[in-house]
């Protein structure tokens, strides 16, 4: 992770920062208001059920209440008891009280009321021919009815219909009985029944989303909206013995909203099941659209504000690829970034430098090139007074007059190698020039020495014009009359020839690359040197150009600068730079091969340190 981190750039630490801390409170907000809100929508669905299982357990309350209020008008109403009495012998009061049962049951033609006596009578509102009511007398419920304490009601649910019903949906009725008696201590006189057709109910639960349920005290379902159901328990169904009312199942695949109600009346309970997915749909939709406008919002924020970090951050990568193309050595670049923020005054204040950087550069180049001609000078103060060329010259006439033209050669020479040291108006000469003055040198030499040296030129006439820096080939030549023959004469050789610059010159940082490269050999058969000796010189030879610089300001003490291999190739690593390159190979008494690598040019160029 470290690493990772290590190889990010500023700005993309800094974009993916803020989407972090963006995307994080996004994420847990979200989470948040998604667990709140399927708690607000259980809450919801569980308060909605609820409410609409009492609604139901209202509404079968009153129709309950309607039964037994009938129950208890009969069972108090004087005028029944009177037209009981008087139905045992008057064909006219029974038909009175057949009609005041009618009249008691009102316009709900499924509530029906049945009177049935110990002495056999029977009294309805229905047709005896639909129903015989003595056949309660056989059902098995009728002995529990009997038993029952004065004004005790039985209720009875999902009994068969004992009247032909009248529609496919009804063929289930609910029962309300009881023992009529005319007090405590006396048995029953008088049975009544009063019954309702199932649907009466069912059509309670047909508005609802729920799957209702009336159960009794054995979890019997007395009314659903499932004909098929009614009369089964209710355990094949849901096992509802350890749930607690209101409480979310899983059931049959799905999970399922259970919630369990008692009614007023005897031990009959309402129960709802509903699938929980069906009743929060919709507001699980509100909630997923909710949810879905805070990521839209979220993702379109989380766009706005990379885009403005890039936008913002665009100058810091400007800057930091500036910065990587000058570490590479482009000091000509400008990062050109402005404005009033702290980045447009970093811009301005890195470019500042630069301009710094580079005007320094070009006072040292000038101090540098300065240095150099004064080096030349010094030089060429060194080799000649002025006066002495026009001494020369009148001596070299008077010898010409006398005949001596050995000596007078002998002062031609000098004078010509006088003649090019005192020229000042060109440092670059050509190669047939420098060779000139080569051959004029190496004459004057070999007249103070007692073993003259050979000098052989091999260079091809092409080259002739090449121009070249002055005096490169002198100092060398003067270090192997110095170090390499001693009492005895040698041969060097002077080779030049037109080359592809090496491989690794090629791949230099350059600001100028020569396609071809001249090359200068200077080889002596001399003593040579030896391996420590060489390799201290291949050190010195090994500097870079801010190294010789330095080492040149260090060293005021340096009074052969322009004499030996360090003068030229010192001179020549300031005028060519990288470009240039020197090396030396040399076998103890077996001499020493000095080569040259420059840029070859016709013309002469600026070549600056």
């Amino acid at each position: 992770m470290r690493n990772f981190q290590s190889k990010l750039s500023l700005r993309k630490k800094l974009i993916m920062t803020s989407i972090l801390c963006l995307m994080l409170p996004t994420i847990l907000m979200l989470n948040i208001t998604n667990v709140y809100s399927q708690w607000i929508i259980r809450e919801h669905s569980q308060e909605s059920a609820t409410q609409s299982l009492a609604i139901i357990q209202s509404q079968i309350r009153a129709i309950l209440e309607e039964m037994i209020s009938v129950s208890n008008f009969i069972q108090f109403d004087a005028e029944i008891k009177t037209l009981l009495d008087l139905a045992k012998d008057d064909p006219t009061a029974a038909k009175r009280l057949t009609t005041r049962l009618e009249q008691i049951a009102g316009e709900k033609s499924d509530l029906k009321i049945t009177l049935l006596l110990q002495d056999g009578r029977a009294y309805s509102d229905y047709s005896f021919y639909d129903f015989q009511p003595k056949l309660f007398f056989e059902k098995q419920w009728f002995s529990e009815m009997s038993e029952l304490s004065p004004f005790e009601t039985l209720f009875l649910g999902a009994e068969q219909n004992y009247l032909p019903p009248q529609s496919a949906d009804q063929q289930y009725v609910i029962i309300t009985a009881r023992a009529i008696m005319e007090d405590v201590s006396r048995s029953p006189y008088a049975y009544l029944i009063v019954s309702r057709t199932e649907n009466t109910i069912r059509e309670l639960f047909a508005d609802f989303k729920e799957d209702i349920y009336l159960l009794d005290g054995q979890n019997r379902i007395l009314s659903n909206c499932k004909d098929e159901l009614i009369g089964q328990n209710f355990d094949s169904i849901l096992d509802t013995k350890a749930l607690e009312s209101p409480s979310i199942i899983h059931a049959n695949g799905e999970n399922q909203l259970y919630i369990s109600m008692p009614v007023r009346f005897s031990d009959w309970r309402l129960v709802s099941v509903a699938r929980y997915e069906q009743l929060t749909e919709k507001l699980n939709g509100i909630s997923r659209s909710g949810i879905l406008v805070q990521i839209l919002l979220a993702v379109s924020f989380l766009i706005a504000l990379t885009y403005l970090l890039q936008r913002f951050t665009k100058p810091v990568k400007v800057l930091g690829q500036v910065a990587k193309k000058v570490e590479g050595g482009n000091l000509t670049i400008r990062s050109n970034i402005r404005g009033g923020d702290e980045v447009g005054s970093l811009g301005r204040s890195f470019d500042k430098m630069l301009d710094q950087i580079q005007r320094t550069l070009d006072q040292v180049q000038i101090e540098q090139e300065l240095k150099r001609r004064a080096e030349l000078s010094l030089l060429q103060a060194q080799i000649h007074p002025h006066f002495l060329f026009n001494v020369l010259s009148s001596i070299r006439m008077q010898l010409l007059i006398k005949q001596d033209e050995e000596n007078a050669e002998l002062i031609g020479s000098l004078s010509s190698l006088l003649r090019a040291t005192i020229s000042k108006k060109d440092e670059f000469i050509t190669l047939y020039a420098e060779l000139e003055t080569v051959k004029d040198y190496v004459e004057l030499m070999n007249f103070t020495m007692r073993h003259p040296i050979e000098v052989k030129i091999d260079v091809n006439e092409e080259l002739w014009l090449e121009m070249i820096p002055r005096f490169i080939f002198q100092p060398i030549i003067a270090n192997a009359y110095k170090h390499s023959f001693g009492s005895k004469g040698g041969i060097i050789v002077i080779r030049v020839e037109q080359v592809k610059p090496i491989a690794h010159m090629e791949n230099m940082n350059c600001s100028k690359k020569n396609k071809v490269m001249l090359k200068i050999e200077i080889e002596d058969n001399g003593r040579g040197m030896k391996a420590a000796d060489l390799e201290a010189l291949q050190q010195r030879l090994e500097l870079q150009t801010w190294e010789i610089i330095n080492v040149s300001l260090a060293d005021d003490q340096q009074q052969s600068a322009g004499i030996g291999l360090s003068n030229v190739y010192d001179r020549l690593k300031l005028i060519f730079g990288e470009q240039f390159e020197m090396t030396i190979r040399s076998q103890d008494q077996r001499g020493t091969c000095v080569t040259l690598m420059l840029p070859l040019q016709t013309e002469k160029e600026d070549y600056h340190v």
